[in-house]
């Protein structure tokens, strides 16, 4: 009887191939855990050049968030509105004390003493033949500095553990993802200090562009809502973006960084978007409001060079929206000249003094603002919204359309959210603010 003989590997051949397993196995889990990383890291965060070199300075961190609440002529309230940048973007410098520090509608950083500077290449003076003694640079004779070769790092989503849920996020409203396009180059002219928009030769203009398409329910009260002040922070500036309805309307701050990256993601969400524009008001502190703030203390000329740089911060806006602006809005020959740059750019305008509109002819398109809604820096203030909000829906109720503003606050934009909750049992509906300027042009 023949025996079966048993084959074996032979032993080296053996190890070779535990070694090799063993390899193959640590080269995998070296690869996954590469990968993992590194796909988390550019996922949260976007690299972007910077094409003006700029920083501004102040020195009290400290300040209150809000100065002063007035009543106004209408029944509203004028407020002196949040801080105007990002506390986190800050640099000490001498102190400068402020002599009005009692004076109404105060931005709230001057209180305790604040220098703001704005800060750009050394060629623009010699191209705009500004007063260099309002500005000030980091440029090395012996080092210049190539602003398109910095390259920044900023956050790029909400998986980073940055934003906490509440209970107004968890109970979001589904989003509508209906994007504003990008400006085309019909639609742009450049400038020393950036693109600016025109309006094309086939007659396109951004104030139609550039607006949310969406026809709210014609037998419901609509109420518009802006939000002013974002791109400062940068958490809650995501969070408005994501959570709040599309229909809602976002102004960015001209002082944030980033503003190409954060207002293309609002549109890309279904966001239009509006360009504030720092003014004087009654009482303030001038300096506060930064080297590009329009004051009726310069010349036409002067101001016509800072509202060319705030139009060249970012594109695809529809409007225009003050930042203050009380003293700016009322001085006929101040706003004037203002309002027919932007109408010639076909850019709105939304003005929340009241002061606006008996400066113009009828020819620009101007909405102004039914309520502006007091901001919120804390739980204190919750009260006050609920209040402005409840108002809102009264105009709505009574005209057809209600437009109201107010600031980037997580508190209130719980307190909208929740409020959003409830449109459906109050037959009430949302509308971009530019469905109230349309409303309100046709009625002039």
């Amino acid at each position: 009887m023949r025996s079966r003989r048993k084959i074996r590997i032979p032993v080296l051949s053996r190890l070779t191939i535990a070694w090799v397993s063993i390899s193959a196995c640590v080269a995998l889990f070296t690869g996954i855990t590469f990968f993992s990383l590194h796909a988390r890291d550019t996922e949260n965060r976007v690299e972007l050049t910077v094409g003006t070199i700029e920083h501004f300075a102040r020195v009290n961190n400290n300040a209150p968030a809000i100065a002063s609440v007035a009543p106004t002529g209408n029944g509203g309230l004028r407020l002196s509105a949040p801080r105007l940048r990002d506390d986190s973007v800050t640099r000490e410098t001498t102190n400068k004390t402020s002599a009005d520090a009692a004076e109404p509608e105060r931005h709230p950083d001057t209180d305790g003493g604040v220098e703001e500077i704005l800060l750009l290449p050394e060629e623009t003076f010699a191209e705009l033949e500004l007063d260099e003694s309002a500005f000030e640079t980091f440029v090395d004779d012996d080092a210049p500095i190539n602003a398109d070769d910095i390259v920044i790092t900023i956050p790029g989503n909400a998986n980073n553990g940055v934003i906490q849920p509440s209970l107004a996020s968890l109970n979001r409203l589904e989003p509508d993802t209906k994007a504003i396009p990008d400006p085309p180059t019909t639609m742009l002219r450049k400038t020393p200090l950036g693109a600016v928009p025109v309006i094309s030769p086939d007659g396109r203009q951004a104030m139609s562009v550039f607006a949310r398409k969406t026809t709210p329910a014609s037998d419901k009260p609509k109420i518009a809502i802006i939000i002013g002040g974002l791109g400062l922070n940068t958490s809650l500036t995501e969070r408005i973006i994501d959570e709040t309805p599309a229909d809602v309307s976002l102004a960015f701050a001209p002082y944030a960084k980033d503003l190409p990256f954060w207002t293309k993601k609002a549109r890309d969400a279904g966001h239009e978007v509006l360009i504030e524009l720092p003014m004087d008001g009654y009482g303030g502190n001038t300096d506060a409001l930064g080297a590009a703030a329009l004051l009726s203390s310069r010349t036409q000329l002067e101001n016509s060079q800072r509202l060319d740089w705030l139009m060249a911060r970012f594109g695809g806006y529809f409007a225009a929206t003050n930042y203050l602006g009380s003293r700016f809005s009322a001085d006929h020959e101040s706003i004037t000249p203002v309002l027919k740059k932007l109408t010639d750019a076909g850019v709105a305008y939304i003005d929340d003094t009241g002061a606006a509109r008996t400066n113009t002819n009828g020819s620009a398109a101007l909405a102004t603002v039914n309520r502006v809604i007091p901001p919120a820096p804390d739980d204190s203030a919750r009260n006050q919204v609920r209040r402005e909000l409840s108002a809102l829906e009264k105009i709505a109720i009574r005209d057809g359309v209600a437009l109201g503003k107010t600031y980037a606050y997580d508190v209130s934009v719980d307190e909208l959210l929740q409020w959003y909750q409830g449109f459906d049992e109050k037959g009430l509906t949302t509308a971009p603010a530019s469905f109230a300027l349309k409303t309100r042009i046709r009625t002039q």
